[in-house]
């Protein structure tokens, strides 16, 4: 599948610590997407987004607005 061709926003997270889906991996991902960005978690691992759910909530609404 060609990601380029995805136009609609994407928001790439991760965990900086993940194991299932290591962080470099996630770079790719977010660069073969046009209208990506990337939000790495510190300190977490796969699901970082439930533990920093503060920080990264905000960054979903942006996407969705």
């Amino acid at each position: 599948m060609d990601l380029s061709l995805i136009r609609h926003p994407v928001l790439v997270a991760n965990g900086e610590d993940d194991r299932m889906l290591p962080t470099r991996a996630s770079f790719g991902l977010a660069h073969r997407l046009k209208n990506a960005s990337r939000r790495i978690c510190p300190d977490a691992g796969h699901g970082g987004v439930f533990p920093h759910h503060e920080q990264f909530a905000p960054h979903v609404l942006e996407l969705l607005r």
